[in-house]
């Protein structure tokens, strides 16, 4: 049957989200005698602060929300992230003297980017940005675990749990989407895994993974699945919301992110590794006894 005070809610903040990121967003920072946008840079950090607002709604309590950098034990950095969601209890602060953040890849559970209006060019160079933060995220040395939902051996090729999760939230996609092919927008040397896993158009609907077999269509979240112990690769689907269900694809995002934040693995950082100590040495083992 469902929670009738939960339903009532999350349409309350989808409402607000909706009307905050498509209507007094741009009434704030719209200059009407230039006929165009005034202050963009605030513009696009209002709506960055919306987007977090919504998300904390949904997702477990563990993860906070943030923006800025990626960081690994490998001296790689990611462009800006607008959105970063970690956990809390094991993140330090590490930030710069003009407080730019930077977030060890171990802690981070996904990544977002907050865009407008996208045509198709603008829609690729976000993509292909999210999937460069998969390169940080894997480029780890030595992965220590501190939580996984799934008890396996740790490993980001087979296992989705195991991937950093990404998506993107827009306003609108300035393109015909019906025979928008994503697959087609990403550079040739990104492997399937590091795709998006989410598309959330305020306009246009979410974007999901299409799993079919023989007896059963099913929807992901991610774009490999494994049967049979062998990777398929899925394509993209559009849902769309329909005149019955106007805020289903609302819905379906924050459903989707709750689900897949709650099974994340969380790995542990190792600074002894990140200030440049050789693996097995006594400052680089992260399990060693304070006495």
């Amino acid at each position: 049957m469902g929670s009738n005070v939960f339903q009532s809610l999350l349409v309350e903040q989808i409402e607000i989200f909706r009307t905050s990121y498509a209507g007094v967003s741009r009434n704030l920072f719209y200059d009407e005698d230039e006929k165009k946008l005034s202050h963009t840079g605030e513009f696009g950090s209002y709506r960055e602060a919306i987007c977090r607002d919504f998300l904390k709604f949904f997702i477990p309590g563990k993860f906070a929300i943030s923006q800025g950098f990626l960081i690994n034990n490998n001296d790689d950095v990611s462009s800006q992230c607008d959105i970063i969601i970690y956990d809390s209890d094991l993140t330090p602060l590490i930030q710069s003297e003009s407080r730019q953040r930077f977030f060890p890849v171990e802690t981070v559970g996904a990544v977002g980017e907050v865009k407008s209006r996208l045509d198709k060019t603008r829609l690729k160079d976000a993509l292909n940005k999210l999937a460069a933060t998969n390169v940080v995220y894997e480029n780890t040395h030595e992965p220590y675990v501190h939580w996984q939902a799934n008890p396996q051996p740790y490993d980001f090729r087979r296992h989705f749990y195991d991937q950093l999760f990404t998506f993107l939230i827009c306003e609108k996609l300035d393109l015909d989407v019906s025979t928008l092919s994503l697959n087609d927008l990403y550079n040739d040397d990104i492997p399937h895994r590091h795709k998006h896993n989410l598309i959330l158009s305020l306009e246009d609907g979410l974007f999901l993974y299409l799993w079919e077999t023989e007896t059963k269509s099913l929807y992901l979240s991610d774009p490999v699945t494994y049967q049979g112990g062998v990777a398929k690769e899925l394509n993209h689907v559009l849902v769309i919301p329909t005149d019955e269900r106007k805020l289903m694809h609302f819905q379906g995002f924050a459903a989707y992110m709750w689900i897949v934040l709650r099974s994340r693995t969380i790995l542990s950082p190792d600074f002894g590794l990140y200030l440049g100590e050789s693996p097995g040495s006594t400052l680089s083992n992260s399990r060693w006894l304070m006495v």
